[in-house]
């Protein structure tokens, strides 16, 4: 997977741009509020159909535009894909995919495979169980075919229990519901589980190499008490729930947490700079997962890298991405900050004012 051309227009302060990525590193350079991390959101567009800076769409389009588009040339070694995303004023987002109109954004997730690091990434330890979720079920997307639909059917029979649970249903009803619930249940934290029991023996050895330190635990609560069944759960706790009127027992109750060995957990004891460090390990080990299972690569967004990391922890950080044989877009305000030698590959793109130029 490689993202061989980017379009953009009317994005933020992008009013007309395009350039064509090295399929290895990509260094966008240039002064604070010049448009660095606008192109890496322009990417994201592309393989997320949504922003990681914001969820209204009025913030992303420049004044004066009713819209901002992205379109993107993606070569997948299957093919080359042609991916269009559209924001409209009042929240409307269109995606086109080679001309034809796409409902749903988890295709482009399967063209453009995307993980992103930015100065806040230590809100995936510090924020709510739900980004954590995120993470596991980011990677159970791209390796486990069936996920999705397993996910999407939970997510169908929560809806039903808790509209259930408000409206007073019957016995039978919700008895049928939670026959589901907990069989899909079941299933989604098993995956879950397998999963990151794939993923922790990378986590800790990319973890040893940027990190002179004892190794986080990467610790899963599957949403409900280990020696229960989750239909067994669900039955019990049926008539103190009506009460609450939503389910509080299943997997989209899970967390992840990273602990150390005494079970203190690193976001209540690591700096900011350490966690996201730690951060960094999670989702290098992901790339390499998924290269290793696939044969498919990653594009890795990393935007303002030198923050709150030296310059030796850049290089052993920059070496163990282009491991993955990710497309790499980086942003830094000098071009002289980052060491680009472990690519073979690579492009600088000077910007300016919303106004790029590719470095020769």
């Amino acid at each position: 997977m490689a993202l061989i051309s980017l379009e953009v227009s009317s994005l933020r302060n992008l009013t007309s741009v395009s350039l064509c990525p090295s399929p290895g590193l990509n260094l966008l350079f240039g002064a604070n509020g010049s448009g660095k991390t606008t192109l890496l959101e322009a990417v994201h567009l592309l393989g997320m159909a949504r922003s990681f800076r914001t969820t209204q769409a009025r913030k992303l389009i420049q004044s004066g535009q009713t819209a901002a588009t992205v379109f993107g040339r993606i070569d997948t070694g299957a093919g080359v894909y042609g991916v269009g995303v559209q924001k409209q004023l009042g929240d409307v987002t269109q995606i086109r995919v080679n001309g034809e109109r796409q409902d749903s954004a988890s295709v482009l997730a399967g063209l453009l495979p995307l993980q992103l690091i930015t100065p806040d990434s230590h809100n995936l330890l510090q924020g709510e169980p739900r980004e954590r979720r995120a993470y596991l079920d980011w990677g159970l997307f791209h390796v486990e075919h069936g996920f999705l639909e397993t996910w999407k059917r939970y997510r169908r029979y929560l809806e039903q229990r808790n509209a259930g649970l408000r409206s007073g249903a019957s016995a039978a009803e919700m008895r049928q519901w939670e026959q589901g619930l907990s069989e899909c249940g079941e299933s989604v934290a098993l995956l879950r589980e397998r999963y990151l029991a794939q993923i922790i023996p990378l986590f800790t050895d990319i973890y040893k190499v940027l990190v002179d330190d004892e190794v986080p635990i990467l610790s899963l609560r599957r949403g409900w008490p280990k020696d229960s069944a989750l239909l067994e759960v669900l039955m019990r706790n049926r008539v103190s729930e009506q009460a609450a009127g939503y389910t509080m027992s299943g997997p989209h109750r899970a967390d992840l947490r990273l602990l150390l060995g005494d079970a203190r957990d690193v976001s209540d004891t690591f700096s900011r700079g350490q966690q996201k460090l730690a951060v960094c390990a999670m989702r290098i080990a992901q790339m390499q997962h998924l290269q290793s299972v696939s044969g498919r690569r990653c594009a890795l967004l990393l935007d303002d890298l030198p923050a709150e990391l030296d310059a030796s922890r850049r290089r052993i950080l920059l070496h163990a991405v282009a491991g993955t044989g990710a497309q790499c877009f980086v942003t830094a305000t000098e071009k002289d900050l980052l060491d680009l030698s472990p690519w073979s590959a690579t492009a600088m793109f000077h910007v300016e004012r919303g106004a790029v130029t590719e470095v020769v």
